[in-house]
C-alpha cells in the first residue's frame, strides 16, 4: 500500500489530497521511519510525534503532518494482512483522515488537519473501525483493556451498536486473543447522566448509555459543544436549537450548567 493508494481508498478530500502528495512526492520519509514506527507503542508515541513536528518545523495546514501519518497508515497495511484482518475495517478505520477533515472544514470553511495527536492510535495499530464503534486495545497499570469510542455522525441506533459490539467481540478474540476478558470501557460525555433528564428512554444516546455501568462522574468538558452543535464556540447564546438535544443542552449550558466527560464499564459484552 502506498499514500496514493491510501487516499484513494478512503477517498480523501480532493482540495487536500493534491497537497498530500505534492509534499510526498519531495520527502524522505526513510529519515522519520523510526519516528512513524514510533507511533506503534502507547508509550512512545506521543514523544514521536513531538519529535516528528520539530523536524517538520513550519506546517501549513498540518499538511506535512497529514502526508507522515497516512505514509505511516499505508505502511501499516502489512499488519492488517499479516494478522488477516479483513480490507474493510482498515480502510474504515483510516476513514477517519477524511472524516476529521470534513468536520474542520464545515466548523472553519478550511481544509487543514488537526487531529494528529489522535490518529497516532490508528497508525499504531490499536485502534479500530468496527461497524458504527471504534475500539482501542489500551493498557493499564499492566492491565489490557478495550477503549470505546464514537465516531461523529455515527449510528447509535440499539441494533446497529449491538452489531458493532458482536463483531469487536469475535474480532478481539480471533486476531487479539491476549486481550481475553478485557474490560470495555467508556469516556464520553454522552455518558452524563444528566442527559438523561434532557433526553426520553427512547432516545439513542440514552440507550447507548443504560449500557454501560456509569464509574466516574467526570471532569467538565467542552467536546460536546462540537459534536452536538459542529461548532467550538463558547457563545452558548448563538448555538442553534434544531434537535431536542440541541435546545435542552444550550438551556443547561446558558443556566451555568456543564456537561462531564464521565467514565463508564460495559455492562455486558455481545458475542457471537
Amino acid at each position: 500500500m502506498d499514500i496514493t493508494e491510501l487516499c484513494s481508498g478512503i477517498n480523501l478530500q480532493p482540495e487536500i489530497r493534491c497537497r498530500v502528495l505534492e509534499f510526498a512526492a519531495g520527502f524522505d520519509f526513510q529519515a522519520v521511519d523510526d519516528l512513524l514506527k514510533g507511533f506503534q507503542g502507547q508509550e512512545s508515541r506521543q514523544n514521536a510525534l513531538k519529535e516528528l513536528q520539530t523536524i517538520l518545523k513550519e506546517d501549513e495546514d498540518h499538511i506535512k503532518v497529514l502526508a507522515c501519518m497516512l505514509k505511516a497508515s499505508a505502511d501499516l497495511y502489512d499488519f492488517y494482512r499479516e494478522k488477516g484482518i479483513d480490507d474493510g475495517i482498515y480502510f474504515d478505520t483510516m476513514k477517519c483522515y477524511p472524516r476529521f477533515i470534513g468536520e474542520t472544514y464545515r466548523m472553519t470553511g478550511r481544509f487543514c488537519f488537526d487531529r494528529e495527536w489522535w490518529t497516532v492510535r490508528q497508525v499504531g495499530g490499536c485502534l479500530f473501525c468496527i461497524g458504527a464503534l471504534e475500539y482501542e486495545i489500551a493498557e493499564t497499570d499492566q492491565k489490557k483493556g478495550i477503549e470505546l469510542h464514537i465516531p461523529s455522525g455515527t449510528d447509535l441506533s440499539p441494533d446497529a451498536v449491538s452489531q458493532s459490539l458482536s463483531s469487536a467481540g469475535r474480532f478481539f478474540a480471533k486476531y487479539f486473543p491476549e486481550t481475553g476478558q478485557a474490560e470495555y470501557h467508556g469516556h464520553s460525555w454522552i455518558l452524563d447522566r444528566q442527559l438523561k433528564g434532557m433526553l426520553g428512554e427512547d432516545s439513542n444516546i440514552i440507550r447507548f448509555q443504560n449500557r454501560f455501568e456509569i464509574t466516574d462522574e467526570g471532569e467538565p468538558g467542552t467536546e460536546c459543544i462540537r459534536w452536538v452543535y459542529g461548532t467550538g464556540t463558547d457563545d452558548y447564546a448563538s448555538l442553534p436549537e434544531r434537535t431536542t438535544l440541541q435546545r435542552e443542552m444550550k438551556r443547561h449550558l446558558l443556566a451555568g450548567g456543564v456537561i462531564r466527560e464521565a467514565h463508564g464499564i460495559l455492562r455486558q459484552r455481545e458475542e457471537e
